[in-house]
């Protein structure tokens, strides 16, 4: 949902909360960005918090603070696949607005620091980051071969059972009109109708 490198800027309605969420790969350097606009100067009454898979916080921020007119970042690796939740909850009586950048894998990562620190030419810089971005693709590609395998297996072992299912509801089905027959010609035999 939130692939993309640039912010997001949504509003928040009165006394509610919002959650954005999208999945990271275990390892991948994840950058948080987060800024209350419009006029309000100082505490905004916004909260900020971010989950894990489990559901466990990895950060808060109880009372978003915009006396300074940068956002407010969190970086973090995360420990495992899955799906990440971040949530804004507004606890004045009118709407806030909020500029929202999650940045996470290749897209994250500073290459012009890389590029400092490697000596790399740009031609070179931009090969590595073109590098990177096939090695996350292929990635991806290789989890969506491996959820296609085990979906496929699911789906073959549901299919035999409700063929396994639609046999056994034949015998019943057949058993029972078998007894309804035996039962009604006894019955008619002992009234002497047959």
């Amino acid at each position: 949902m939130l692939g993309t490198a640039r912010a997001v800027i949504f509003h928040v309605r009165a006394s509610s909360t919002k959650c954005l969420t999208t999945d990271v790969d275990e390892g991948s350097l994840v950058i948080t960005q987060y800024q209350v606009l419009g006029n309000v100067q100082g505490t905004t009454g916004v909260q900020f918090w971010l989950e894990d898979p489990k559901k466990k916080k990895l950060t808060s921020d109880l009372n978003i603070d915009s006396t300074k007119d940068s956002s407010h970042e969190y970086k973090f690796t995360a420990e495992s696949y899955g799906t990440y939740t971040v949530c804004f909850a507004n606890s004045n009586a009118a709407i806030a607005q909020i500029s929202f950048e999650f940045k996470h894998g290749v897209e994250a990562i500073d290459y012009s620091d890389v590029a400092k620190r490697e000596h790399l030419m740009p031609v070179e810089k931009e090969l590595r980051k073109l590098e990177d971005t096939v090695t996350e693709i292929h990635r991806e590609m290789l989890y969506v071969r491996e959820r296609e395998a085990s979906m496929r297996n699911t789906n073959e072992a549901t299919n035999s059972r409700v063929t396994y299912l639609n046999a056994l509801t034949v015998v019943v089905l057949l058993s029972v009109g078998v007894w309804q027959i035996v039962y009604l010609k006894g019955f008619f035999k002992s009234k002497k109708l047959i």
